[in-house]
């Protein structure tokens, strides 16, 4: 009797074993996604709120919504090398040998995606134009596949439309404007715009909108840009409200960064500021659709 519950129990052993071992290979295979956020530094893990607020909570439960189905870390802080490090080292820790670095970031034509790309050893040099001189880079034996930040995907469009209609009754009278935080340099101002304007196309053709703008707000810029962007701003603003109502849709990533002060340029304008992109359940239907082209080998557009 205890030869036969002995061979029932290895037996039980043996396939849960076999159960087990090909779902950690499943784990590895799929690889892993690392989410680079703008925000303050989090605590090991993405498991638990950080005391940075809002911006921080947001990342860390799409990052959770997202773990469910492939593994991801998030990486803190603007191109931080010791944040980033953290986190592949929490995906190496699990398995994982191939990673999609995706930048959770409304434009790719800034330096910190260059800086990024630098610090995960995939370009040789640092972005033209940052102002650092040095970064370190990660040590790691995973193979990173780089995506592209938000840019102007499909994706990001519905949102912005979905905010704007959310906070007006009207289209037909309703003026948008579309503020974004923008770059310092002019190029990349121009090139942030560009895409800021298929936005713009789609709020146009799908909501009916009197008319649609798309500003940036360049708050980090040298004092006469930053100032001539913000009084831009506030003109255009002043002027449609001339004429209707007005929408203000800040294109953010998520409450807890600037929008305070972009409403600030605002005051005693009348005007309704609608939410930023997240949370919304199309921020992670893209971060998946970008892991999937990457770790499925296909190419996306980085620089």
């Amino acid at each position: 009797m205890i030869n036969i519950f002995g061979r029932c129990l290895a037996g039980f052993v043996a396939a849960v074993f076999l159960t087990l071992a090909p779902a950690s290979r499943a784990e590895e295979a799929r690889g892993g996604i690392l989410l680079l956020a703008h925000g303050a530094h989090a605590h090991p893990g993405h498991a638990h709120h950080s005391a940075a607020g809002v911006w921080n909570a947001n990342v860390e439960h799409l990052a959770r919504s997202l773990d469910g189905r492939r593994p991801t870390e998030v990486a803190f802080g603007m191109a931080d090398p010791q944040s980033i490090q953290a986190a592949v080292d929490r995906l190496e820790r699990r398995g994982i040998k191939e990673i999609a670095a995706i930048p959770l970031f409304v434009s790719s034509h800034s330096p910190i995606i260059g800086n990024f790309r630098y610090i995960l050893g995939l370009q040789a040099e640092l972005a033209k134009t940052t102002r650092l001189r040095h970064l370190e880079r990660v040590s790691s034996t995973a193979q990173f596949r780089f995506a592209g930040a938000m840019d102007a995907h499909a994706l990001v469009s519905e949102i912005v439309l979905e905010r704007a209609l959310t906070v007006t009754a009207d289209p037909a009278t309703t003026s948008v404007v579309l503020i974004a935080h923008g770059p310092n340099d002019a190029e990349e101002n121009r090139l942030w715009l560009r895409d800021m304007e298929a936005h713009a196309r789609f709020l146009r053709e799908r909501g009916g909108f009197r008319g649609v703008d798309v500003l940036t707000h360049r708050n980090d810029a040298p004092g006469p840009v930053k100032a001539e962007a913000r009084a831009a701003f506030r003109q255009r603003v002043a002027e449609a409200a001339e004429n209707g109502v007005v929408v203000v849709v800040p294109l953010l990533l998520s409450a807890g960064g600037i929008e305070a002060e972009v409403e600030a340029d605002l005051n005693g304008l009348a005007y309704r500021f609608a939410q930023p992109l997240m949370p919304h359940p199309n921020i992670g239907r893209w971060v998946e659709a970008e892991a999937e082209t990457l770790l499925g080998h296909g190419t996306r557009p980085t620089e």
